[in-house]
């Protein structure tokens, strides 16, 4: 059997066990996986983590001979490897797939292994952790260190917490339901935002995971949000019209990649607009679908999410004005229409 040979120690921490040995780094960026999420390694690489600080580890080890003293924490899984505490040998099942998870170190093993596959590294590997623990493990070693991406500790959330059977439970926190809606528009094919929810802190297209549950949270807390008495199915569906409705509505603005329909301030001000316009089309028409909250969009379909015409900055205070801006407009249009409705809200 094909396998890889180190020389290993093992020691014990808070009762936990942990093996020290040093490899060259491809080793760990070939055997070990970067994250649960994503399946190709190069991805995993380009989406989790900034390709800024791989770059500058490659360059500070290529061009300014420097050194990696600190170690890369890794897990172990069970059966892909052996230990002997007589001759202090770890033995790595090569012919497997993965080894593991990278627990910490991520940006210092793809840069050491863009800078040189041969580069060795010290490494320590706890042994045998469920996913739920080398999640815990991973926010309690970056939040004490440099932080964990808001975005990334939320789509962790169910490892840490466990999965929830029923989110209508009164003990489901509003966070953890804005998280849950997120998750379910972000990983639905059909979903107005199937993957424009980014979930692991990265930049790019889309409105970050962390935005999105701070914005919708407050309206499905237990008992106090304003969806409250709407089961969670329901809370979803209506997030779910409600952005199928301005994709169908705006959707240049949806596609262009320079538009803040999808930004912050721009994602803000239609969260903030949400309940005053389910209420004027629940007025109008006695239910909330698809297509009654497209002819309302269509009365304000001019309306342009462009960093000119929008509030300077993406705060909360840009947020609300963009917010005011739609409805403004919006209950005008409304009132020189031919459609009747009662405009409540707060």
């Amino acid at each position: 059997m094909n396998r890889l040979e180190f020389p290993a120690i093992k020691l014990i921490q808070n009762e936990l066990e942990l093996l020290v040995f040093c490899c060259p780094c491809k080793t760990i960026y070939e055997y070990f996986d970067v994250s649960r999420r994503i399946d190709d390694k190069t991805q995993g690489y380009q989406r989790s983590f900034s390709n800024t600080r791989i770059k500058q580890i490659k360059s500070y080890l290529s061009n300014d001979k420097g050194i990696i003293p600190n170690s890369i924490l890794v897990n172990l899984e069970n059966g892909a490897y052996e230990f002997s505490e007589d001759s202090k040998t770890l033995r790595l099942a090569s012919e497997k797939k993965s080894l593991g998870l990278i627990i910490d170190g991520q940006h210092r093993v793809k840069g050491c292994y863009d800078a040189d596959p041969e580069f060795y590294i010290v490494v320590v590997a706890v042994l045998g952790l469920s996913q739920r623990d080398q999640a815990r493990l991973f926010v309690t070693i970056n939040k004490n260190q440099k932080g964990v991406p808001a975005s990334l500790y939320l789509d962790l959330m169910n490892l840490l917490e466990g999965d929830i059977e029923d989110f209508d439970g009164e003990e489901v926190s509003a966070e953890r339901r804005a998280r849950e809606i997120a998750i379910r528009l972000n990983e639905d094919p059909e979903s107005p935002l199937f993957e424009l929810i980014r979930t692991t802190g990265e930049s790019g297209t889309g409105i970050s995971l962390n935005e999105f549950v701070r914005q919708v949270k407050d309206y499905v807390t237990p008992n106090k949000g304003k969806l409250a008495e709407f089961g969670f199915e329901e809370q979803y569906r209506i997030f779910y019209i409600y952005f199928r409705a301005i994709k169908a509505v705006f959707l240049e603005e949806w596609n262009d990649p320079n538009s803040y329909i999808l930004k912050t301030v721009g994602f803000g001000g239609l969260i903030n607009a949400f309940y005053e316009v389910f209420n004027i089309t629940l007025q109008q028409n006695k239910q909330f679908n698809t297509d009654s909250l497209i002819t309302l969009f269509k009365l304000i379909e001019d309306f342009k999410f462009q960093k000119n015409e929008l509030p300077v900055g993406g705060g909360v205070n840009a947020q609300k004005v963009t917010g005011q801006l739609i409805l403004e407009r919006l209950k005008s249009r409304v009132r020189t229409s031919n459609l009747s409705a009662s405009l409540i809200g707060e």
